[in-house]
């Protein structure tokens, strides 16, 4: 799938990544204990993948969540592709987005183990740094994830390296290995300034579905959740 596209289908926009209104509310809702990154961190990590004066070839992401059905990012081509290694998981709390302080919620991030079926976007070579910046203010804000070059294969048959997100544990942000039950119950209750954490979850699972990607985990949960709302 080819052709320049930017899309915005969410509550989460460009813009509000870009003027900084993202780090703003979710630093006025951590209170004075904020862990989110400060704009200079966030340019730091982004350097030590992608220089401000990259250019190499043009570079692969990997989006297996939100990025399927909101990527915000200037790509060049999109292709459905397996990430090898690694497989997706409500592991990763959220108390800002998509959850709050008292009642936390819970995204995808990626683990270890087994591969994981999704959208490997690619951005031109003197793009990359800019829109990196975008993606860093996007999955880093406060650096629950560690990024890696990741090998990917697209379903057109050719392997790639594309950089990912991958949750890390020694962190309290990370949920650890909830059953589906407990999952399916924070999913329920919980809301950001992003929406409703379970709104998350039936967007993504319709991408999937759209992009004729068979997923019984999220199909198992969306079902879940339904069950609990409409209890």
């Amino acid at each position: 799938m080819s052709g320049k596209t930017e899309q915005n289908t969410g509550w989460l926009s460009r813009e509000m990544l870009d003027k900084g209104t993202v780090q703003d509310l979710a630093r006025s809702r951590d209170g004075e204990n904020s862990t989110i990154l400060s704009p200079e961190a966030l340019l730091e990590s982004r350097r030590r993948f992608i220089p401000d004066d990259y250019d190499g070839p043009d570079i692969w992401v990997f989006g297996y969540g939100s990025l399927i059905w909101n990527p915000l990012i200037s790509f060049e081509q999109r292709e459905d592709a397996r990430l090898f290694g690694y497989h997706k998981r409500f592991c990763l709390w959220t108390r800002i987005g998509r959850g709050s302080p008292d009642c936390p919620g819970l995204v995808l991030a990626l683990d270890k183990g087994g591969s994981v079926r999704g959208h490997a976007f690619r951005i031109k070579a003197e793009k990359a740094a800019a829109e990196c910046d975008i993606l860093w203010k996007r999955e880093m804000l406060n650096n629950s994830y560690a990024p890696r070059w990741m090998k990917a294969r697209c379903e057109n048959g050719q392997q790639i390296t594309a950089l990912g997100f991958v949750i890390r544990h020694e962190l309290p942000s990370y949920a650890g290995r909830l059953s589906e039950f407990q999952t399916a119950e924070v999913i329920a209750r919980a809301e950001g300034f992003l929406g409703p954490c379970c709104q998350y979850l039936f967007e993504t699972q319709a991408a999937l579905e759209q992009a004729g990607i068979h997923d019984p985990y999220m199909q198992r949960l969306s079902r879940l959740v339904r069950q609990l709302q409409s209890a």
